[in-house]
């Protein structure tokens, strides 16, 4: 075994550790991808649609950019059969308006793949969950099961890093309590959020 090489600054010590932290790495990741698929097959979307909505985005990315701006992604969910009403001249757009509030929170223009495919899972499901059952699945998570708050480690402790930011990024802050965050108001506004969707 080679411990000293003058052509490099790694040593067998570093490149093993090294290695033994992409392994971890790539077990995360195996577990992740295989809660991904549970996930999808427990909501009702099947490959085949995953595909399809994967498709009619790069088939909108002209640019192949990523992401579509407003006019691109109104195209791409009339194409997947949005009833998208045209407003009358003046007239504010409120269905296409209600979806950008979910998709485009920052209101950047711009709708990305990630954000357009969370979308289209959550329109595409059916509430499989009510609105108890995810705040209480919520209050499972808090310390001691029984708090009516949770905080950001508190998620990135239960969740995926991707999705505990999704959950903390969208969560109010939690009155008088530093650091905590509202899981109620969150759940009942993803439902409020469906509903609305739905019924538009």
């Amino acid at each position: 075994m080679v411990f000293d090489n003058r052509y490099t600054t790694h040593s067998a010590l570093t490149l093993a550790q090294q290695w033994d932290q992409l392994n971890e790495f790539t077990r995360r990741m195996h577990h992740t991808v295989q809660d991904q698929i549970e996930a999808l097959s427990r909501t009702g979307v099947d490959e085949d649609e995953l595909k399809e909505f994967t498709l009619m985005f790069k088939h909108f990315d002209k640019d192949r950019s990523g992401r579509l701006d407003h006019p691109e992604f109104k195209a791409c969910l009339r194409s997947l059969g949005f009833d998208l009403p045209v407003p009358a001249e003046g007239e504010p757009d409120t269905a296409f308006e209600a979806i950008l509030d979910y998709v485009d929170r920052d209101r950047d223009g711009f709708v990305r793949l990630e954000e357009y495919m969370q979308f289209m899972i959550s329109r595409t499901t059916e509430n499989v969950t009510g609105t108890d059952e995810l705040t209480e699945a919520f209050r499972a998570l808090t310390e001691g099961g029984d708090k009516p708050y949770i905080t950001a480690t508190e998620l990135y402790s239960a969740m995926p890093t991707d999705q505990a930011k999704y959950c903390i990024d969208r969560m109010e802050k939690y009155p008088d309590v530093p650091g905590a965050l509202d899981y109620t108001n969150f759940t009942k506004s993803i439902f409020q959020l469906n509903t609305s969707i739905t019924s538009g």
